[in-house]
């Protein structure tokens, strides 16, 4: 009998421990004022990160407010593009046709593409009685490869190029949650929102970098900053160009040629393009832009050939805090 009850206490480590120390020894640390001090600690933590955002806005976002500033009184300088051949995709309205006068004032040959030809050749003529300059104007599906090479061959073969700045600016707008998306008018966002800077860029970049010259610039959005709810599909595109135009900017860098084929990627407010965007922004927090005013800033950000482009400027400062 004793052997075994012996036995029985060397077995049961807990025998040998004091009763008032067994929540110890079985790893159940936490305690009712443990608890109640971590409790206590949660609203000075959440003052205390509230405060750390605070400064860190105030220490990057102040210098980064003074510079803008000064580059708007002391702006670096612009290229000389007169003679240069300039593409636009969309050319034939909007944003893309006040884009292409206002290039042609600064003595650029144009090649307008669009999906309505008839206003591509409209503002081709009417950019090419007013500054003399020599357009041309092509329809083409810039969501299709094939479409986008044939038009390369098109404009080598017509005397138009060769292609020194590349905008790819044609685009399509949707105002919908993503459960109330039209499929094909989504699925014809997503083609023609980013796969026309992906396939026009693809057809004309390796001219551009035997040349030892170019400039690829992507119209995206302020949508593709900071998520737009209102428009689901249409933020993801302008994201998704956003993206591509950053992975292109590095690629050109680590090829060693970023110097001499440049890229600008454009992010303006809502641009009163089309009649859906003005019932859309019919109270809107900031008053939309008009095309004139959208075009004016992002020619100045292409010829000092900024790697990106934010119209109003200053909201390019405000939205690195809104990421």
């Amino acid at each position: 009998m004793s052997s075994s009850t012996s036995t029985s206490d060397r077995s049961d480590p807990s025998s040998c421990v004091d009763p008032n120390r067994r929540e110890e020894a079985t790893g159940d640390s936490t305690s009712p004022s443990h608890v109640r001090f971590v409790i206590a600690l949660e609203p000075l933590l959440t003052v205390l990160s509230i405060v750390f955002d605070l400064v860190k806005v105030i220490l990057l976002g102040v210098p980064l407010l003074f510079r803008e500033i000064y580059s708007m009184f002391v702006p670096r300088p612009q290229k000389d593009v007169r003679g240069q051949v300039v593409l636009v995709t969309g050319g034939g309205n909007g944003l893309g046709r006040a884009m292409a006068q206002l290039l042609a004032a600064r003595g650029c040959h144009l090649v307008l593409v669009d999906i309505d030809l008839a206003a591509a050749e409209r503002t081709a003529e009417e950019i090419k009685q007013q500054y003399g300059v020599s357009t041309r104007a092509y329809r083409v599906d810039v969501s299709k490869y094939d479409q986008c090479h044939q038009l390369a061959a098109s404009i080598e073969r017509d005397g138009a190029g060769p292609v020194d700045i590349l905008i790819n600016n044609a685009g399509l707008i949707m105002f919908a949650f993503i459960n109330d998306s039209d499929v094909e008018r989504a699925n014809s966002v997503m083609d023609v929102n980013m796969k026309s800077h992906i396939w026009m860029t693809k057809v004309f970049l390796d001219g551009m970098i035997k040349r030892k010259r170019g400039h690829i610039v992507g119209i995206s959005s302020m949508s593709g900053m900071y998520a737009f709810p209102w428009g689901v599909v249409y933020s993801a595109t302008k994201f998704a160009v956003s993206g591509f135009m950053a992975s292109l900017t590095e690629q050109l860098r680590i090829q060693g040629i970023s110097k001499s084929v440049r890229t600008t990627c454009v992010n303006p407010y809502y641009v009163t393009t089309r009649k859906d965007v003005v019932e859309f922004l019919q109270k809107p927090r900031f008053a939309p832009l008009t095309c004139d005013q959208a075009a004016r800033e992002i020619v100045k950000g292409i010829l000092r050939e900024d790697i990106v482009v934010t119209v109003p400027r200053l909201f390019g400062v405000f939205t690195r805090f809104m990421l």
